[in-house]
């Protein structure tokens, strides 16, 4: 039966990048929105990496020698950072300036393109792994399960907000039905699997590692530092810490 309910909340956990997508929306002032999304997008996926993704890969290399550890770290966090940047060539008009005429605001529009474009790649990937969590430890603790499943759907909702408020929908409807169903994909990996190396883990991790940190400090840091005066800006960054402190109390 925990089988049954672990697959169920790995759904549940993949939808709530829905209601993040609703509550983009229904907001009219996308500008603001923007700002917003992306200050609150930049604070959970710091989080996401200090907090989830580096202690779990010092965990799933556990068993491996310091100098070991280093080298696969920098390989794999590497190429993660580099596949981003190649995507880059891929998803054009994501140069920008940030001023008021006219042909600016729509380079301004389309480098947050580019931004929810990129996050959007780097989630599937992570949440593959979450999914596949989620599932493992369900099986073995329900309790523990839903907890994950709550502490995931959480940080899933402003980061649905970011990615829905910064797309176009219509043009990226499989990779929004790949993101919302990746934690789903994952668990079902886990069912027919069971077990996956953890040298495996560990890579497939370090990789989505390095995507994150190009997408935070490459991408989203940049933009939150041209608008770091709007109230907007604040407030997402002040949210993203309360929605933190939330989590961890759960």
């Amino acid at each position: 039966m925990n089988q049954f309910y672990g697959i169920i909340l790995t759904l549940i956990a993949g939808l709530f990048f829905l209601v993040g997508g609703i509550i983009s929306l229904k907001v009219k002032n996308k500008d603001k929105l923007n700002h917003f999304s992306i200050a609150l997008a930049l604070v959970i996926i710091i989080n996401l990496l200090v907090m989830d993704l580096i202690p779990e890969v010092f965990e799933l290399l556990d068993s491996y020698d310091l100098s070991f550890k280093i080298l696969i770290i920098l390989i794999f966090g590497i190429l993660g950072i580099l596949i981003l940047k190649g995507l880059d060539f891929f998803i054009p008009d994501h140069h920008h300036e940030h001023h008021d005429n006219e042909s600016n605001k729509k380079e301004h529009i389309s480098h947050l393109k580019h931004i929810g474009t990129l996050t959007l790649i780097s989630l599937i990937l992570h949440n593959l792994l979450e999914g596949f969590a989620i599932a493992g430890l369900t099986f073995n603790n329900f309790e523990m399960g839903i907890m994950i499943c709550i502490s995931v759907a959480l940080h899933n909702i402003p980061l649905g907000t970011t990615i829905f408020s910064s797309i176009d929908i219509k043009k990226n409807k499989l990779l929004v039905l790949s993101l919302t169903l990746s934690s789903f994909i994952g668990g079902l990996v886990f069912l027919l699997i069971g077990e996956i190396s953890s040298l495996v883990l560990a890579i497939i991790s370090i990789i989505t590692l390095g995507m994150l940190i190009y997408i935070a400090f490459m991408e989203l840091l940049p933009e939150l530092y041209q608008n770091i005066k709007k109230k907007e800006t604040i407030l997402g960054l002040l949210t993203g810490i309360v929605l933190i402190v939330i989590s961890m109390l759960i």
